[in-house]
């Protein structure tokens, strides 16, 4: 299990859920930029929020659109909800599940300025 959660900037609401199914169908290029984001990206939210046992995470999100709509509408970088997914737990799977992701990242670790000659990174 992927451990994420979420939250909104208001702290009303926040839950903890499993984003395991989004790093299964998760394309390279998508993984990449979530670690480079820090593993912090709404993303992984908004692709499982539609599905079911996502409810919680779904009333988040719609929470967010619409009572605190007015308060990103002044401020586009204003963000109404913040996502991080457990680095480790994410590391951890991608070894076991996707190993060729796992070493991608180990590579861009160890040499942050490099970039990949692996196709699924062009």
């Amino acid at each position: 299990m992927i451990r994420a959660s979420c939250h909104t900037a208001d702290n009303a609401l926040a839950l903890e859920f499993d984003a395991t199914p989004w790093f299964r169908e998760a394309d390279p290029r998508s993984i990449l930029h979530l670690a480079e984001q820090g593993w912090s990206s709404v993303w992984v939210a908004d692709a499982l929020e539609a599905r079911p046992g996502y409810e919680g995470l779904h009333r988040l999100i719609d929470y967010a659109a619409t009572r605190l709509r007015d308060e990103s509408l002044e401020d586009p970088t204003w963000a109404a909800i913040e996502c991080v997914v457990s680095q480790p737990d994410a590391t951890l799977w991608l070894g076991e599940n996707r190993p060729e992701m796992a070493l991608l990242l180990q590579h861009r670790q160890a040499d942050p300025g490099s970039r990949s000659t692996h196709p699924a990174d062009r």
